[in-house]
């Protein structure tokens, strides 16, 4: 009969780790991570070491961090099983805060673990701390947390369906986002308690991010705008349309339109950019009275205005939109232009953002006119920055147009604007400045209307 000898070199090995442990009086639990009153279906354990000045501070501090870093492991986990689950998508625009409270969701909800037992090695002058964290306890606490959670994300739903029966489309699907956003706060907190619970969280699939995405989408597409009055205007520039644009809006319930109440509509170019804004009537219908400008193109849109719903539903939401058709008839006012600036490549810069601006606010620019737009640009004393690459010079430049009337040399108003250069010259810096000067192109629009006062 043949016997197989033990491994000499691993018993040794096993013999010199025992010994030097003993030696060194290091607690059993810091090498193992067990003890044998706190079991591991009950507790999870931490261990920290330090030594040196305020070694129990820091031998607390890092048990507890033990424990943080393998909760957050076990939460990562957890996480991927809730991403599959609930199918969460990166398109979702509340995904980027369910990643955020992914990561920090640890430190936010994670109590201090109580400390259980201290050791001190007196041959290495180390203190060894054990803390444990009861997680029965713990997962029950969030457990409370997620009932909590889910009541209100349901609670949400029920008064968005309410709203929508009484045709407040607005408020309905604002109770429907708030729903999705309460529950995409929720899952991570879910992913803590599964990570630590015995069994997992049992939620509400109705309530899932998917379910209440899709009822949003399907409650939008039931939305209608139609335009009512107003459609193919002709309108001059810097003068209101003739008469108001007006749109019916309906929420068909099924094949039942029900009047939109309180729903607020913007108006809009083909760009985006908004002419005015009107609020539905208990009929339904909302009224704008809207100020010809020269970006507003040849159609106008009427658009539900739900900013928070962010471009995840903007599809959606165009889906429904009504456009008008209008016409753009000149102003009859211009403006004659004068750049009051020494350089001739700054005064060329300055003429053509001048120019180019008032054209884009639909009036022209002509040699003679009552009006007079005056362009200055004044510059502070330049400053040089030395950096590895050598000396720069910077300029800082106020751009300022103002209206004059000619006829009775009165300032009828002004605007500024800031802008900066950095070259290698104070020539370069000058021009850099003048080259990124810029107008704001509603405040310039306000300002030509003076001319028509």
């Amino acid at each position: 009969m043949r016997v197989k000898l033990p491994n000499l070199h691993a018993f040794a090995f096993l013999v010199v780790v025992s010994a030097s442990a003993a030696y060194s009086q290091i607690p059993p639990w810091a090498l193992s991570h067990q003890h044998a009153r706190y079991q591991p279906e009950t507790y999870l354990l931490g261990v920290g070491s330090a030594a040196g000045e305020k070694a129990n501070v820091a031998a607390r501090r890092r048990a507890q961090s033990d424990i943080a870093s393998r909760v957050r492991a076990m939460v990562q986990s957890e996480l991927k099983n809730i991403q599959r689950t609930y199918g969460l998508s990166r398109e979702q625009d509340s995904y980027a805060d369910f990643k955020i409270k992914s990561i920090s969701i640890v430190d936010e909800e994670l109590p201090d673990a109580d400390i259980i037992e201290t050791s001190f090695d007196s041959s290495t002058k180390t203190t060894y701390v054990l803390a444990a964290l009861n997680k029965d306890e713990f997962s029950r606490s969030l457990a409370d947390q997620l009932i909590a959670g889910w009541d209100r994300a349901m609670n949400f739903r029920r008064a968005s369906e309410d709203l929508l029966r009484q045709g407040k489309v607005a408020e309905g699907i604002q109770n429907l986002f708030q729903a999705r956003a309460v529950v995409m706060d929720l899952l991570p907190l879910q992913a803590l308690h599964d990570a630590l619970a015995r069994s997992p969280y049992s939620s509400i699939p109705s309530l899932s991010p998917s379910a209440l995405t899709s009822i949003l989408r399907e409650t939008l597409s039931g939305v209608r705008i139609e335009k009512t009055g107003g459609d193919k205007q002709k309108g001059r520039v810097g003068e209101n349309f003739p008469e108001p644009f007006i749109v019916q809006v309906n929420e068909f319930i099924g094949t039942r339109p029900v009047p939109a109440v309180g729903a607020e509509i913007v108006f809009t170019n083909s760009s985006g950019d908004p002419f005015g804004r009107a609020v539905t009537d208990s009929k339904g219908t909302a009224s704008c009275v809207i100020k010809v400008k020269g970006n507003i193109g040849h159609k106008i849109q009427a658009r539900l205005l739900l900013p928070s719903l962010g471009p995840e539903f903007s599809s959606v939401i165009d889906a429904s939109s009504a456009a008008f058709d209008c016409t753009l008839l000149e102003a009859d006012v211009a403006f004659s232009l004068k750049v009051e600036v020494r350089s001739s490549e700054e005064n060329d810069a300055i003429r053509s953002l001048v120019t180019d601006a008032v054209t884009r606010a639909g009036y022209h620019i002509v040699d003679m006119s009552r009006f007079e737009l005056r362009a200055g640009f004044l510059t502070a004393s330049p400053t040089t920055v030395d950096s590895a690459d050598g000396s720069f010079t910077f300029v800082s430049a106020d751009l300022s147009v103002t209206l004059i009337d000619k006829s009775s040399n009165r300032i009828l108003g002004s605007i500024d604007s800031k802008s900066q250069g950095v070259a290698k010259s104070q020539e370069e810096a000058l021009k850099l400045a003048a080259r990124g000067a810029k107008l704001d192109g509603a405040e310039l629009a306000a300002l030509l209307e003076k001319a028509r006062n």
